[in-house]
């Protein structure tokens, strides 16, 4: 419970189909067998011209570093520690609790909870509840979706990790 408030849970998400991993383009176009569930947690960021642009131009260069120049020559650089370009063919770089440190591959945009949790993964079953983001003095109270996922440890790994254990214990 988070401040006194029991957590609600939105009544269509009992009427899911059981979701899928795509782990391919041929398995992603065959959906006849496949029963397809509804995408929670996909909503993109709204995010000014300014900052389309200049992840268009660190998109289309690869690397925030080698970017930078050319973000200063155009009036578009930023303070920002990081970014983090996601390749569609390598590993992705270990998640974190802020969606606006990685760029989608193919579009100038940061990530959206569901694509996070898929890094995560986490199955698209799950559905992460309460606020997209919060910050400032509100992150004292609430816990943003974006940070439930970051801070998670990958389904995945724990499966894995509990059936070493269970080998070694039975």
């Amino acid at each position: 419970m988070l401040n006194g408030q029991k957590g609600k849970i939105k009544r269509s998400i009992y009427k899911c189909k059981n979701p899928f991993y795509v782990r391919n383009l041929e398995e992603l176009e065959n959906t006849l067998t496949h029963i397809v569930a509804p995408l929670h947690n996909h909503k993109t960021s709204k995010q000014n011209d300014d900052v389309v642009k200049r992840l268009d131009v660190i998109l289309n260069t690869g690397d925030y570093d080698l970017a930078k120049k050319e973000l200063k020559k155009i009036g578009l650089d930023s303070e920002k520690r990081n970014y983090n370009v996601l390749k569609a063919d390598s590993q992705s770089p270990t998640v974190m609790t802020i969606a606006d440190d990685y760029i989608h591959f193919s579009n100038p945009r940061s990530l959206t909870v569901r694509e996070m949790a898929r890094l995560q993964s986490f199955d698209d079953s799950f559905v992460f509840q309460g606020k997209r983001s919060t910050g400032g003095n509100k992150r004292k109270f609430e816990v943003p979706q974006f940070t439930l996922v970051g801070n998670a440890v990958p389904p995945l790994m724990a499966r894995a990790v509990a059936l070493e254990i269970l080998k070694n214990i039975i």
